[in-house]
């Protein structure tokens, strides 16, 4: 297998890496909201690691998809492509996961909302995932160029799944977060950081051996107060049409008011200029005790 040849990368990874991001927030055009004052889309970052062999990602064949991909699967149809197929040793694979914080004016001005999302959310949701993606294929590139092969599922060919008419994806972002010690998931089927719920996840495999990244105690839904404890459930008052409830999200419903019920925000009836597939919504993640900052 190819030799790591950074000697940052090799000596602390998480630091590296968290480098890397933070350089490209602050020099990617891509992290500016051309219409909001040239305002970043995203203001801060977590990093956080897993080891590719770690047995929480065979519970995600049952949590997520059965198809979900595995870290050390994955990266041997990257080796193959490299012509490096040896295999790889216990804990030379590496899953990074990272979480962008919104800007706060961002979130202010959709906890601002109601009924369907503020166009300075519409547009950082999708610009927001251009940027994330560009990401993506740069941490990738800079991965290979220090000697540690990488890939992106999401940015691959066959991220999408489509079985009987059900769309899903072999690899969840917010799945590989939690196993990365990033925070823990929410009633909403959000995921709540130590800064907050509004946030966008990224994650890569990678063949360099990494120290993991603890995970939170207190199990898969410890920071939210709803889930964990019975109280709060401000994001249960904050869905527009009750998709939320104390037994959890109810996605199908939620669905049809992303692409259905707040459909007339694309189409100029709530001011002109909003972009996208989609509104984007968020209010659920927005204007809640959760939304920037881990409760306590």
């Amino acid at each position: 297998m190819m030799t790591v040849q950074n000697p940052e990368l090799a000596q602390d990874g998480l630091a590296f890496l968290d480098g890397v991001i933070r350089d490209f927030l602050r020099d990617s055009p891509l992290n500016r909201l051309e219409h909001f004052g040239g305002e970043a889309v995203f203001t801060d970052v977590q990093v956080g690691l897993a080891r590719g062999d770690d047995p929480i990602f065979q519970t995600f064949r049952q949590v997520v998809h059965p198809e979900h991909g595995l870290p050390t699967e994955l990266l041997a149809s990257r080796l193959d492509a490299l012509g490096e197929r040896e295999a790889t040793v216990p804990g030379s694979v590496a899953v990074v996961a990272y979480a962008l914080s919104m800007h706060p004016e961002t979130v202010r001005s959709n906890a601002e909302q109601t009924v369907g999302p503020s166009l300075r959310w519409n547009h950082s949701r999708w610009q927001g995932e251009a940027f994330s993606n560009a990401l993506l294929a740069h941490l990738v590139e800079t991965l290979e160029a220090a000697g540690a092969p990488a890939l992106a599922p999401s940015l691959a060919a066959d991220y999408r799944i489509d079985r009987e008419g059900r769309i899903a994806s072999n690899w969840s972002h917010r799945h590989a977060a939690y196993a990365a010690g990033l925070g823990t998931f929410s009633l909403n089927d959000g995921f709540i950081t130590p800064k907050g719920i509004a946030v966008w996840f990224g994650s890569l495999v990678t063949a360099a051996a990494m120290v993991p990244t603890p995970r939170p105690e207190g199990g898969h839904l410890a920071n939210c107060l709803a889930a964990s404890r019975g109280t709060c459930g401000a994001c249960m008052a904050r869905c527009p049409v009750q998709a939320i409830s104390r037994e959890g999200h109810d996605k199908a419903r939620c669905m049809q008011e992303i692409f259905l019920g707040q459909k007339p925000w694309l189409e100029g009836a709530h001011g002109p200029g909003y972009i996208g597939k989609y509104a984007g919504c968020g209010l659920c993640m927005t204007g809640v005790p959760c939304s920037m900052r881990k409760p306590g």
